[in-house]
């Protein structure tokens, strides 16, 4: 990696801002701060994260792109194997126990990262499979939607969907579903029929979406 490229890596570490979001839609926001050494050292060698052959190996497995997982991990743990949030998600990939237990893995194994990648990666298929999406979905869209869910819970999505469906919109459209998560909450449409898993202020979760389609957009430019 050139310096140049290094320069830019540093400077997106620099302004990237660290929220904690789990699979509930919330999160918990701290100040931006300035690389660490071992990022700057981690940058240098061209690599995103030391998770990065982790993420790889689960990726190519799953065939999915590598940089939507660190994209992921990045916006959601900052990749801190560690990290928790208080509503319990827990790891690289902020995973919540409940997922953990519905694989059949112990919630305290969450924090070994090849674990909880791993979860990560089945909890996506999972949303794919249930969602399925139409064979004229975009990839965007479609990328776009699992975020929603990831961060979300299907439940809350879902709904948006049924009531985009219900008023004509193309629910597998990311432009129009997103005015159907953002309004699911309010008084005006939170008893709909369409509505069945609650009040739900989509807020974060599209904020969540929009950043994390950001930094793996910058991934793709900056690693393969």
């Amino acid at each position: 990696m050139n310096l140049k490229k290094i320069g830019l890596v540093l400077a997106f570490l620099l302004v990237s801002d660290l929220t904690f979001v789990g699979c509930s839609g919330t999160r918990q926001v701290v100040a931006s701060v300035a690389p660490t050494a071992e990022q700057v050292e981690i940058a240098s060698r061209g690599q995103i994260s030391p998770y990065d052959p982790l993420l790889r190996q689960a990726a190519e497995e799953a065939g999915m792109d590598w940089r939507f997982l660190a994209a992921i991990a990045c916006q959601e743990s900052r990749f801190d194997p560690h990290a928790r949030s208080h509503r319990g998600a827990l790891g690289l990939m902020q995973v919540m126990e409940s997922v953990a237990t519905d694989f059949g893995v112990p919630a305290e194994q969450l924090i070994d990262p090849k674990v909880n990648i791993s979860m990560a990666v089945r909890l996506i298929q999972r949303i794919e499979r249930t969602l399925r999406f139409g064979n004229r979905t975009s990839e965007d869209d479609r990328l776009r939607i699992i975020l929603a869910c990831y961060n979300a819970g299907m439940g809350h999505i879902i709904d948006a969907r049924r009531l985009a469906v219900k008023h004509g919109v193309n629910h597998n459209s990311w432009n129009r579903l997103s005015e159907y998560v953002s309004i699911k909450g309010s008084p005006e449409w939170v008893d709909d029929e369409a509505v069945r898993s609650g009040a739900f202020d989509g807020t974060e979760t599209l904020q969540f979406v929009d950043k994390v389609m950001a930094r793996y957009a910058e991934y793709c430019e900056k690693y393969i």
